[in-house]
């Protein structure tokens, strides 16, 4: 089984929005940082852990992702917010729980709008792992 953010990554990719630049998992390129004229996600890991104990022993496992989009600056092909309701559309469809949604921050330094999802899924796992 992949990570959860590799998992969350493929999905995002897979999907091929066409106003999305890139994506990348864990941690943003030095390069990348300051750059305002693609469209990036960023998806890092917010949930790792063991659910639904029985018997001593636990028959579940819940991971979770955060997933920030950062937005160019450049006129999008599409509103932020229907970029955003697309987003959250691939994960519940995939059967992703939306657990928060952050509000839209516009940085200072670069005008530069970003959002941010909280997204979690219960895994069953299988007798013998």
């Amino acid at each position: 089984m992949d990570m959860p953010i590799v998992t969350a990554k493929k999905m995002i990719e897979n999907k091929k929005f066409s106003w999305l630049d890139s994506v990348y998992s864990g941690s943003m390129p030095e390069e990348i940082e300051d750059n305002v004229d693609k469209t990036i996600v960023l998806v890092t890991e917010w949930l790792n852990e063991p659910t639904r104990y029985a018997n001593q022993s636990f028959k579940g496992w819940t991971i979770g992702v955060q997933v920030q989009t950062f937005f160019k600056l450049k006129e999008q092909p599409i509103s932020l917010i229907d970029a955003e309701i697309a987003i959250a559309k691939l994960f519940k469809d995939n059967g992703w729980q939306i657990d928060d949604s952050k509000t839209n921050i516009k940085d200072p330094d670069t005008n530069q709008w970003s959002q941010s999802f909280l997204f979690s899924k219960n895994i069953n796992l299988k007798e013998g792992i």
